[in-house]
């Protein structure tokens, strides 16, 4: 399954598109602390794409990420993240969505601090369980951010070995720019990738161009996609406009045929 972010100001557009293309959404509209804060605006958002009849379990979203530290030692930091994420897992919920992405939080710069990384582990794994726990049918991903190494992200998982509704999203832009190498964390993470964000950049900042716009070597990034058996895991294209996503299928297909 491909997926492409609806843009709510041409969503017509979008629906007819995603419906002749046979693609899925990853709603992008509910990490904006504004809107999660103004309840009316909130439900009217909700409202109308559950009017579009969008078949369960298709889609995804993109949780709140915003300042978010679900691990953080400050209650009160904590309490008012895990808000945040019960929110995103149920305005998820509501939309039939299969599956909501948070990002890591991890810090790597923070990783020689005494007990940072065992908090980060403990207190995420408990957040997710239960997410998982108050929201059965919904799946939670976790998105790599800043991380150099998937070593992190791999003792998340097994951590959470026993929660079948959890997975690891891959951001390959994401690796890229912390100089990881696809190769390597797809073959450690394998059994637990169930999603890909693609986007392309030159390997300096979070661009967001459309594929084969930047210096990432896609060529490479696709083998390895194939050496791992992970062609069937569903894949988002994070880029924003018709024009991005009708250039980034076509580089898709280009590289599929290869």
């Amino acid at each position: 399954m491909i997926e492409i972010i609806p843009d709510i100001r041409e969503l017509e557009t979008y629906v007819d598109f995603a419906e002749r293309h046979s693609l899925g959404f990853e709603y992008n509209d509910f990490f904006d602390p504004q809107l999660l804060d103004d309840e009316q605006a909130l439900e009217e958002r909700i409202c109308l794409y559950r009017s579009l009849g969008r078949p369960p379990g298709l889609d995804t979203m993109h949780g709140a990420f915003f300042d978010l530290v679900p691990f953080s030692r400050d209650e009160g930091i904590r309490s008012h993240s895990v808000r945040r994420m019960q929110q995103s897992a149920q305005i998820a919920g509501r939309l039939g969505c299969r599956a909501v992405v948070f990002h890591s939080g991890l810090e790597p710069k923070f990783l020689n601090g005494a007990g940072y990384y065992e908090n980060w582990l403990d207190k995420t794994a408990d957040v997710i369980k239960d997410l998982l726990a108050c929201n059965p049918g919904l799946a939670v991903y976790c998105e790599n951010v800043q991380e150099r190494s998937p070593k992190s992200m791999l003792d998340l998982a097994r951590r959470l070995e026993g929660e079948p509704n959890f997975g690891i999203c891959v951001d390959v832009a994401h690796l890229m720019l912390c100089k990881g190498d696809p190769g390597e964390w797809f073959g450690t993470l394998r059994p637990y990738i169930k999603h890909f964000h693609l986007n392309d950049n030159c390997l300096q900042t979070d661009d967001h161009l459309a594929l084969g716009r930047g210096k990432i070597e896609w060529r490479y990034v696709f083998d390895q996609v194939s050496q791992n058996n992970l062609q069937g895991v569903s894949r988002l294209l994070e880029v924003n406009g018709p024009e991005k996503i009708r250039e980034s299928l076509a580089y898709l297909e280009k590289m599929e045929q290869a």
